[in-house]
C-alpha cells in the first residue's frame, strides 16, 4: 500500500459519471452508523424520498462496518436507481465505509472522506462461534460468491466512473493491482493483463499498487490518490463548501421508530408467514368466514407492510396479493370445484410475497439478484413447509380438545369405532351412509362449506359443500354428489327445517 500515494496523477483524470444538479441547492443528510440492517434500508428509503421532494442533494454520512450481502445489494441499488432518476447523491465517509458500506459509497455520484477515514475490506465472511469465518469451506462455492461480488463491485464503480479493478481488490485478496507506464500513458491493470502485455513483447514500467494477498483498505488520502474519492472533507461545513453550498445547513433525516419497526417486522417475518398459512388452513376447515380468516389476512398484511416500510413492497405487490386472495375466495364461495381460480390465486399470492421480499427492481441479470430471488423464495417455501407440519399437528390435536375442536370441522367416532379426525369425510364404512340421494340436515351454515348429519346415523357428521346458494343451519338437505375427496355436495331437499 506504500505506493498508493504515487498515483496522485490519477486525481487529474475526470471522476464519476455526470452528476445531476440539485434543483433547490439544499442538502438532505442521513447518518448510516453501525452495522447495516433492514432499519437502515427503511431510513435510506425515507431520506431518498425527502431529498427528492425538497430538490436537495442527498448526503450519506457513513460510519459502518457493513452488513449482509443481500441487504448491501438492495441498498446500493436504491442509491443507483435514485441517481438514475435525477437525485444527486454524495457519500461522506466520516470514519469507515467497510465491507458493504464501501459499496454504498461507490454507488453515490460523489465520494468525500475525512483524511483518517477508511474504505474497503469487503471480503465476504460469515459470523460463527469463533468470530468471522469464510463464507464456505468449499473452494468452488467461495469462488462463485467472490466472483459475483467482484462483478457487482466493479459494475457499480465503473457506473460512477471509478476504477473497477480497485473495487474488485476490495473484495478479493487474489486481485493484484499494478500501475503501468508506457507509450499510452499511466493506467491500472491486473497481473494477468501484465502477463499478456509481456507475452506480446511489451516491457512497460510497473509499480505494484495492491499486492496479491492484500485487501484494498484505503484511507481518505489514499482513496483520493487512487481515484476512489473526489476529495477530503473534515467537517460537514467543509463538505458543503466543496459542493458549492457553503453556509447551507443540512436537513437531517434521523432514524425513527418506524425504521426500528421495519427491522423488527423483518426478523419476525417467518413467524407471521407460518401463522398466516396455519390460520388460512383453519379458516378453510371451518364454515363461513370468521376470525381465522381475518387473522390470516392480517398476518400476510403485516408481512407486506414490513416490506413497504423498507421500500421493497409497493402498490403492484399489494394488488397482486389482493387479486390472488380474491381468486381463492371466488373458488371457495362462488365456483367451488373449479380448481383453476384457487390455483391461480394461490400462485399469485406466493409470487406477490416473494416479489415483495426481493423488491420491485429485482431481475435476473446480476448474480446477486438471482441469489436474492432464490433466498426469498426459499424463505417463503420454508415457512410454508413449517406451516404444513404445524397444520398436521393441529389436525391430530384439535379434534380431541374441548375448546379448540370447535375451530375445525371435527367429527365424532365412525362406525368402526375410530376417530374421524379433523376432516370428517365419506371414506371406508362411512361411504355406505354417504350416498347420492341420502337425506339429512345441515348442522352448521354452509357458506359454502360446513357440516351435515345424515338420517341413517345422526351421530356422525360429514363435511359438505352447498350446491348453489348458501344453506342455513337446520335446513333439510339431500346428497347430490360424493366427491373423490370424500366431501359431500348437498342441496335443499325441499322439506321443512327440523
Amino acid at each position: 500500500m506504500s505506493s498508493i500515494l504515487a498515483l496522485a496523477a490519477v486525481l487529474l483524470a475526470p471522476l464519476g459519471a455526470p452528476v445531476p444538479s440539485a434543483r433547490a441547492g439544499g442538502l438532505t443528510l442521513v447518518r448510516v452508523e453501525g452495522p447495516l440492517d433492514v432499519g437502515t434500508q427503511a431510513l435510506i428509503t425515507r431520506a431518498i424520498h425527502a431529498a427528492r421532494e425538497r430538490g436537495d442533494r442527498l448526503v450519506l454520512e457513513l460510519d459502518t462496518p457493513g452488513g449482509e450481502v443481500e441487504l448491501m445489494w438492495q441498498l446500493a441499488n436504491s442509491l443507483l436507481d435514485a441517481g438514475d432518476d435525477g437525485l444527486s447523491t454524495v457519500a461522506w465517509v466520516h470514519d469507515r465505509a467497510l465491507s458493504a458500506g464501501s459499496l454504498l459509497a461507490l454507488a453515490c455520484h460523489r465520494v468525500y472522506m475525512r483524511s483518517h477515514a477508511r474504505i474497503g475490506s469487503a471480503l465476504p465472511v460469515q459470523v460463527g462461534p469463533g468470530g468471522l469465518l469464510p463464507v464456505s469451506e468449499d473452494a468452488e462455492v467461495r469462488e462463485k460468491i467472490s466472483s459475483d461480488l467482484r462483478a457487482e463491485f466493479r459494475g457499480v464503480a465503473e457506473k460512477r466512473g471509478r476504477p473497477g479493478l480497485l473495487a474488485e481488490a476490495m473484495v478479493d485478496p487474489d486481485v493484484e493491482v499494478l500501475e503501468v507506464r508506457d507509450d499510452t500513458g499511466v493506467r491500472l491493470i491486473s497481473a494477468k493483463e501484465l502477463n499478456d502485455l509481456r507475452a506480446r513483447g511489451q516491457q512497460p514500467e510497473v509499480r505494484t499498487v495492491i499486492a496479491a494477498g492484500e485487501l484494498l483498505n484505503a484511507t481518505g488520502s489514499e482513496a483520493v490518490a487512487l481515484g476512489l474519492a473526489d476529495g477530503l472533507a473534515e467537517s460537514l461545513q467543509e463538505l458543503a463548501a466543496k459542493l458549492g453550498l457553503a453556509g447551507v445547513k443540512p436537513t437531517e433525516v434521523r432514524r425513527s421508530r418506524s425504521d426500528d419497526l421495519a427491522a423488527w417486522l423483518h426478523a419476525l417475518t417467518p413467524l407471521f408467514l407460518i401463522g398466516g398459512f396455519v390460520l388460512l388452513y383453519l379458516e378453510l376447515k371451518a364454515p363461513g368466514f370468521g376470525l381465522n380468516g381475518i387473522l390470516a389476512l392480517v398476518s400476510f398484511g403485516v408481512v407486506v407492510f414490513g416490506r413497504y416500510l423498507v421500500g421493497l413492497a409497493d402498490i403492484p405487490h399489494v394488488l397482486l396479493i389482493t387479486g390472488g386472495a380474491a381468486l381463492v375466495a371466488l373458488e371457495l364461495f362462488l365456483m367451488p370445484g373449479a380448481i383453476w381460480p384457487g390455483l391461480t390465486g394461490a400462485a399469485a399470492i406466493l409470487f406477490g410475497l416473494i416479489w415483495s421480499f426481493a423488491g420491485g427492481r429485482i431481475g435476473l441479470e446480476y448474480g446477486l439478484d438471482r441469489a436474492i430471488l432464490m433466498e426469498e423464495s426459499l424463505r417463503v417455501v420454508g415457512a410454508g413447509l413449517l406451516a404444513l407440519l404445524v397444520i398436521w399437528g393441529l389436525s391430530r390435536v384439535l379434534p380431541h380438545t374441548p375448546v379448540l375442536s370447535r375451530m375445525v370441522l371435527a367429527g365424532g367416532v365412525d362406525v368402526a369405532g375410530a376417530s374421524s379426525g379433523a376432516m370428517p369425510e365419506a371414506h371406508g364404512t362411512r361411504a355406505a351412509l354417504a350416498r347420492v340421494g341420502a337425506a339429512g340436515r345441515a348442522t352448521t351454515a354452509l357458506r359454502p362449506v360446513g357440516k351435515v348429519v345424515l338420517d341413517a346415523d345422526p351421530a356422525l357428521d360429514f363435511e359438505a359443500r352447498a350446491e348453489g346458494a348458501e344453506i342455513a343451519a337446520g335446513t333439510r338437505v339431500r346428497v347430490v354428489e360424493v366427491q373423490p375427496s370424500g366431501r359431500l355436495v348437498v342441496a335443499h331437499s325441499g322439506e321443512a327445517r327440523a
